[in-house]
């Protein structure tokens, strides 16, 4: 198996170094993601990626696999980055920032930087952090990625999570033995259907549960995955807390009884026998992409060149039709999504006239309950603990109302984001098909896609009450009034206060809402901006080849078409030995005549 793979990645590799030294005289027509694409097939790197809901414990599993409590892990939602184990010959612990910069860091400072506790809502920008660890399990060539749980109290977990999709190669799926599979988990599970193809189906908590329960549970949820369309081969029960306890105390019998070496059994079989595959597929549909690109832009020039002067000129001016109307199209989004934001605004200012209404009599009532339950309290104990039942109140309201106000604006934004992209990839569509007629070649599908801001969070504030020379005055004429009068000055005055902290913290998260809504919309506005502008550069830039051969002359135009002709047909090749090599590497037999088909 070991040597195939070998075989199948020299050739593939082979092809590629051949794409890169046919273009090597014109390196413009050479993409990018070729590059990327040969450097992660040489470093034979592979994406486990652990995904699930907040505190279903993914990353006390990974320290289980790793044998080692390397990852800070907590009873409260914690990771809130990315974090990547690879093998090393030491440990080391490299942070990669969102500005490009990265820090070396010693292992046990890891927990300020990817947990919320100790980077609240990614307060220092960090993008990822990279661990590298001498595990027997990593040095394979597997990548081990934790990711924070998705549906947590924190917005900004869930969409780190759904953003690191597009690196997903294989998936470690993490349930709870505790409790059905949510409505959360089947919406990230439908998010990662297409994006991978192998998923693990792991039960994890099954400590606490008999096997009969654990039986139960697990033909539930794998009913509920076969009617989303999965194919359940297994679902491995573990208890990932139990089978760290046991490595770390080199305990067989519980380690056994944890489960972890059936499914470290099931990782190692694929990553022995299907890993190489998926990496291999993956490298042949990528390279094949860029092939068709090269070979699209080839076409048009090939078009430009062979036109006549009244001809070309009419596509030429049709096409710059073409990319004023989308222009115009962008520009038109741009103003709509500026619509939405204004709504969303609003929804807000609506939200919080309600909150408001609502919370202002509730915390009174909560004071005058206070009141009437300590009749006896000295008026200074009386106002500190009317003051404690206004924080803890305002706390408390805000809470529910945080929980609330997400879930409207998280669900309106995807709503608006989805419809827009919708939106986009029908523009693209249109524009690649008008292009696609006018210059008469097939055009590689692309695709809006955007990746969202960061959420910076959801935050309040309640402040202490800071006047100690009034405080003081208001004290010291109590000490001369009657207790029962003193008191009542302390209702009093608390109650006045009521309504500017309840207002204060409206206007605090008013501000913080709108900043949030008009950051994330004001991101994908941007993003728009270059809506098709790849498609563009890439009919341009052909265009502006072709018209310089036709300047230089019609020997230079037909030496061009020589080698373009020559090019086509060895690119051609290229792609019909990469298929050959795709059914090779899934143990396809093809007829010679079918192979063309193979891939399409």
């Amino acid at each position: 198996m070991l040597e195939e793979f070998i075989r199948h990645k020299t050739e593939i590799l082979a092809i590629i170094e051949n794409v890169e030294t046919l273009t090597k005289d014109d390196m413009a027509a050479v993409d990018n993601r070729l590059l990327t694409v040969k450097e992660q097939l040489i470093a034979n790197c592979f994406n486990l990626v652990i995904l699930g809901q907040f505190k279903r414990g993914k990353t006390t599993l990974i320290n289980s696999l790793i044998g080692k409590e390397i990852l800070p892990s907590s009873v409260v939602p914690l990771t809130s980055i990315v974090t990547i184990l690879r093998y090393g010959e030491e440990v080391s612990c490299l942070i990669s920032m969102e500005d490009g910069s990265e820090k070396k860091i010693y292992i046990e400072e890891l927990p300020d930087y990817v947990t919320e506790k100790g980077n609240p809502k990614n307060i220092r920008g960090v993008r990822c952090a990279r661990i590298g660890y001498p595990s027997p399990f990593l040095e394979k060539g597997i990548l081990l990625v934790d990711t924070p749980g998705v549906g947590s109290t924190f917005l900004h977990n869930t969409e780190t999570t759904y953003e690191f999709l597009d690196h997903l190669d294989a998936a470690l799926f993490l349930m709870s033995a505790d409790v059905p599979i949510s409505q959360v988990e089947k919406e990230l599970l439908d998010t990662i259907k297409g994006s991978t193809q192998k998923i693990f189906f792991v039960l994890n908590k099954i400590d606490n549960l008999t096997l009969k329960e654990i039986e139960e549970i697990a033909a539930f949820n794998r009913q509920v995955l076969e009617e989303m369309g999965f194919t359940v081969q297994e679902i491995w029960p573990v208890s990932a807390r139990e089978a760290l306890k046991a490595k770390t105390t080199n305990n067989d019998l519980q380690l056994s009884q944890s489960g972890l070496l059936t499914l470290e059994d099931a990782l190692g079989s694929f990553l022995s026998l299907e890993k190489g595959k998926i990496v291999l597929n993956t490298t042949i549909s990528k390279t094949k992409r860029v092939i068709s690109r090269m070979l699209s832009q080839i076409t048009i020039e090939k078009k430009t060149m062979e036109a006549s002067g009244e001809e070309l000129e009419d596509k030429i001016n049709t096409f710059h039709q073409l990319v004023a109307n989308l222009k115009q199209d962008r520009e038109d989004m741009k103003c709509l999504l500026k619509g939405e934001s204004d709504k969303l605004c609003f929804k807000v200012e609506e939200m919080l006239k309600i909150l408001e209404e609502k919370e202002i009599p509730r915390v009174k009532q909560c004071l005058t309950d206070f009141y009437g339950k300590n009749p006896d309290l000295n008026p200074t104990v009386l106002r500190d603990g009317m003051q404690k039942v206004i924080k803890d109140e305002i706390v408390k309201g805000f809470d529910a109302f945080r929980k609330d106000a997400e879930k409207v604006i998280s669900n309106t934004l995807q709503e608006t984001f989805n419809r827009f992209t919708r939106r986009s990839n029908n523009i693209i569509t249109e524009f690649k098909t008008a292009a696609e007629i006018l210059f008469e070649v097939s055009m590689e599908q692309c695709e809006f896609s955007v990746e969202l801001a960061r959420d910076t969070g959801f935050y309040y504030m309640v402040q202490e009450y800071t006047a100690p020379t009034e405080e003081e005055v208001k004290s010291i004429l109590r000490t001369f009034l009657p207790k029962s009068m003193s008191s009542k000055m302390v209702l009093n005055e608390m109650l006045e206060r009521v309504s500017s902290d309840v207002g204060r913290n409206c206007g605090r998260i008013r501000s913080d809402l709108t900043a949030r809504i008009s950051k994330t919309i004001g991101h994908y506005s941007k993003q728009m901006k270059d809506l098709g502008s790849d498609l563009i550069a890439q009919i341009e830039q052909a265009i502006q080849k072709g018209q310089e051969r036709r300047r230089a002359g019609s020997e230079s135009v037909r030496l061009e078409l020589e080698l373009l002709a020559n090019k086509t047909k060895t690119l051609e090749e290229y792609k019909e030995n990469l298929e050959k090599v795709w059914n090779a590497v899934n143990l396809i037999d093809i007829k010679p005549e079918r192979i063309k088909m193979a891939m399409m």
